[in-house]
């Protein structure tokens, strides 16, 4: 793997512009009581926000996992430095760091000894 994870603003880009051509076909067929032709561009809508969705979450799992490796290869990093490592701004490492406490998949560090008695 890379050290910068890959985003695709192109299937990103292509995918908004579906919703914006579902959306600007639907209102005036709607409009006009061409329920038929509405219905292609509700579809339409639909499926480019489906598309725009599921290729931002991919790219969250490519960053979640660059984060990942980085933190088990050097446990104690800043997401600052996260950051720079890895090509990206620091929210975005923030919320990587975010998404993987809330699902359990973030090392936890070591508990701190306990006191022998």
């Amino acid at each position: 793997m890379t050290d910068r994870p890959i985003r695709r603003p192109g299937a990103l880009f292509a995918c908004c512009t579906l919703t914006t051509l579902g959306a600007a076909t639907a209102v005036p067929a709607a409009l006009t009581d061409a329920y038929a032709v509405c219905a292609i561009g509700m579809f339409a809508l639909a499926g480019g926000a489906l598309g725009a969705y599921r290729t931002m979450r991919a790219a969250d799992e490519r960053t979640d996992r660059a984060v990942l490796e980085h933190l088990q290869q050097a446990p104690g990093l800043a997401p600052e430095t996260l950051a720079d490592s890895l090509g990206l701004r620091p929210v975005a490492v923030r919320l990587s760091l975010h998404r993987l406490t809330v699902s359990s998949r973030l090392p936890s560090p070591a508990p701190p000894p306990t006191p022998e008695r």
